[in-house]
C-alpha cells in the first residue's frame, strides 16, 4: 500500500497552478474478478506543463500513462491482470488526463499497490502489494504496509520551530496552488458491501487513503504535522490514529481489513 507520505510529497514536487485530481478504485465481484480504475486529471496548465516536457514536466508524464506504460503496470499487478480499457479525458474547462481500466481475473493472484508516480533519477518506493482472499461473500484485504515506518526505525530530526514558522509562512501563500487537488484509492462492491470492519466507509465505498488538499491546507498546523509525519518515517497506522479528526484527510490504518459483499 501507498503510504501517506508518498502522495503527499509527489504532490509537493509540483508547483502547483492548477488542479490535480488522482483516484484508483479496485471494484471486487464475488466470483473472485475485479477490475480497477485509474484515473489522472489535470488543470489546463499542468497539462500545458507535461506537454511541454524538461523538469516538472516530465514528472508530470510519470503520472499519465500511455498504452505503453498502462500494459507494463498491468504485468507488475500480477498474473491474469490485463489492460481492459485505456481512454484519453478531455472536458471543456480544460482539463484533461487519462483513465485506464485493469481486469482482474483472478482476484486472489493480485499484487495492488496504487498510484506510485515515476520520477526520473529517483528510486522507486518500496511499497509491499495488498493481497486479497475471497472465501464466499467474505473478502479479506491485506495491507503489509500499514505497520511499517518509511526508513524503518531510524528517525529524521524534527524540523525546529524556526524552521516551522518559516514553512507555515510559505503555506499560507501555497494554498491557492492546491486548489482542487485530490487524491483517493478506494474498494467497492461489484454488487455492494454488506458489512465492514474498514475504518472510513460511506455509501458502499471504503477509502484507503482520500486526501483532500484544499480542506487539509486550511488547517496549516496540521498540514505541517502531516508532512513532518512523512519525514519522520511515521507508519500509516501511527498516522491514521494520529490525524483521525483532521478534515480532509483519511486513512486506513488496519493491516487486516474485512468486508462481506453483497
Amino acid at each position: 500500500m501507498t503510504k501517506i507520505h508518498l502522495l503527499l510529497f509527489a504532490a509537493a514536487s509540483f508547483i502547483l497552478t492548477s488542479c490535480l485530481e488522482i483516484k484508483s478504485t479496485l471494484i471486487v465481484s464475488k466470483d473472485g474478478t475485479a477490475t480497477i480504475e485509474e484515473s489522472v486529471l489535470l488543470g489546463a496548465q499542468l497539462a500545458a506543463m507535461m506537454q511541454a516536457g524538461g523538469g516538472q514536466g516530465d514528472q508530470l508524464k510519470g503520472l499519465v500513462m500511455d498504452k505503453a506504460k498502462a500494459e507494463e503496470r498491468a504485468k507488475k499487478l500480477g498474473e491474469g491482470v490485463t489492460v481492459k480499457s485505456h481512454e484519453e479525458v478531455k472536458s471543456a474547462d480544460g482539463t484533461s488526463g487519462v483513465k485506464i481500466v485493469f481486469a482482474v481475473a483472478d482476484l486472489a493472484k493480485l499484487k495492488y499497490v496504487p498510484f506510485e508516480p515515476e520520477q526520473e533519477g529517483k528510486p522507486a518506493s518500496k511499497s509491499e502489494a495488498m493481497t486479497f482472499a475471497l472465501s464466499g461473500s467474505t473478502l479479506t484485504i491485506t495491507n503489509p504496509d500499514a505497520d511499517k515506518k518509511k526508513g524503518g526505525d531510524i528517525e529524521k530530526p524534527k524540523k525546529s520551530a524556526e524552521e516551522f514558522a518559516q514553512i507555515k509562512t510559505q503555506m499560507s501563500m501555497m494554498k491557492p496552488m492546491f486548489a482542487g487537488m485530490h487524491m483517493a484509492v478506494e474498494l467497492k462492491g461489484a454488487g455492494g458491501i454488506a458489512s465492514s470492519n474498514a475504518t472510513h466507509q460511506s455509501d458502499g465505498t471504503i477509502s484507503y487513503l482520500d486526501i483532500q488538499f484544499e480542506k487539509l491546507m486550511e488547517n496549516t498546523d496540521a498540514f505541517m504535522e502531516v508532512m513532518e509525519s512523512g519525514e519522520g518515517g511515521m507508519s500509516m497506522s501511527e498516522a491514521a490514529t494520529k490525524f483521525s479528526e483532521i478534515e480532509g484527510l483519511k486513512i486506513e490504518g488496519k493491516k487486516v481489513v474485512t468486508v462481506e459483499l453483497k
